[in-house]
């Protein structure tokens, strides 16, 4: 245990001999990954040399200094180096007039073994009091393009963070404890080409984000986040969302897998793949979406969107949620999944065009009344979204209005209202 008493000591720092105070800290750790590229560096602060800061830079602005000893450990290209209570050095600054930037780095200090650093830079005062904790702003916050990186070597190699902690670390073997079509369009218990479903389960995946551009090749989505893929009947599924913990990874189905009987889902973490988890299959499965936010007075109502913007609800039905009751003659637009094929043809893990219509028959019913369609396919831009925009039918004034979906001849399973005022 180190003694609380300071201790001077001598050190080389930038080629020139210091004398500082070695003050005890308790020791933490950052993590940083580049999981597209497997590498990751943890950064284990063993003791603090100097500490300053934050100091104001007279603009509103402020910057925090740190020199330590400690660990700095590299996973790169398939192995490990540890790079054992050498000098490391780190800094916050935050720039309101260059940029209104903040900056984070911490690095093996010039003159050590390898040029090992860690940088991130993101738009506002993202650590208002400069501290070093371990504990680090969410990763999305650091949004500086090109600057959220692990660096290595001369000349510099560079790597985009996608992640703190680390991948790799402890992964274990994955669990598939339950699937479902997504929860805000039905939840259903079986699946149907082209829909979208949530797995849920254990060490399903090594961190937490969305797809993002950078993961799509031109119009095709991925079919692996940081080294996460799903296959479904052995055809590799498109993830759009992984969890760590709890453990989560939402997909959306391909096209072209066999319906009317059981396909087993296999989720694949680095490498690791779970046991098969078998599901049924059906040839359509439509789900509206209808959140448990939009539950009122123990009624599910269908997320519906009027020409402003507001929501199709009781007016102030939901604190904060701008909505009023839908006119008969109003076109509202609902959103769904699972209503099968579109002419023309826009196959599973792509982002849909315009002016797709659906393949088969669909009536919405306010009641018992049908209502016109202006428009009815995939919603453009987006990958398995449905839009219906939907006129409203004339029928008496409700905040009850119960609203079913009817495909190929089946009523929908969801249990679903609306509310319609003249």
């Amino acid at each position: 245990m180190l003694s609380l008493r300071t201790q001077a000591v001598k050190l080389v720092l930038l080629g020139f001999p210091l004398v500082a105070l070695v003050r005890p800290a308790a020791a933490q750790t950052y993590s940083f990954s580049s999981c597209q590229n497997a590498v990751s560096l943890t950064v284990k602060i063993n003791s603090v040399v100097s500490l300053s800061g934050p100091n104001p830079d007279g603009q509103g602005g402020h910057n925090t200094n740190l020199i330590f000893f400690g660990d700095f450990t590299l996973t790169s290209g398939g192995s490990t180096q540890t790079y054992s209570n050498v000098v490391g050095d780190a800094s916050i600054g935050y720039t309101p007039t260059i940029g209104n930037l903040t900056t984070f780095l911490i690095e093996i200090a010039k003159g050590g073994p390898i040029n090992l650093q860690a940088v991130l830079q993101g738009t506002g005062d993202l650590i208002p009091d400069g501290k070093f904790d371990p504990t680090l702003p969410a990763l999305p916050q650091w949004n500086t393009p090109g600057r959220v990186y692990i660096g290595i070597g001369s000349p510099t190699k560079f790597y985009t963070i996608d992640a703190f902690g680390n991948c790799w670390g402890g992964t274990g073997t994955p669990i598939i404890t339950s699937v479902i079509s997504a929860g805000a369009f039905g939840a259903f218990t079986t699946i149907t080409p082209g829909t979208w479903i949530e797995i849920y389960g254990s060490n399903l995946a090594p961190d937490t984000r969305s797809w993002a551009s950078s993961d799509f090749n031109g119009i095709a989505a991925p079919t692996d986040i940081d080294h996460v893929e799903v296959t479904i009947n052995g055809e590799k599924a498109f993830v759009g969302y992984i969890q760590s913990s709890p453990g989560q990874v939402n997909v959306q189905v391909p096209s072209d897998i066999p319906t009317g009987g059981n396909v087993n889902i296999v989720v694949n973490n680095n490498g690791v793949a779970s046991a098969p988890f078998s599901v049924m299959v059906k040839g359509v499965q439509p789900g509206l979406l209808a959140p448990p936010s939009f539950v009122v007075n123990g009624k599910q109502y269908v997320t519906a969107l009027l020409p402003d913007g507001s929501y199709v609800l009781p007016t102030g039905a939901i604190a904060g949620v701008n909505s009023r009751p839908a006119k008969p003659g109003e076109t509202i637009v609902l959103y769904g999944i699972g209503f099968g094929l579109v002419i023309p043809p826009s196959p599973a893990g792509f982002i849909a065009p315009a002016n797709t219509k659906l393949a088969l028959p669909l009536q919405v019913l306010f009641g018992q009344t049908p209502a016109m369609f202006t428009y009815e396919g995939l919603a453009p831009g987006y990958v398995g979204l449905y839009q219906f925009n939907v006129v409203v039918p004339p029928v008496p004034d409700n905040d009850l209005v119960p609203l079913t979906v009817n495909l190929v001849g089946t009523n929908g399973a969801q249990t679903l209202y609306i509310a319609v005022h003249s």
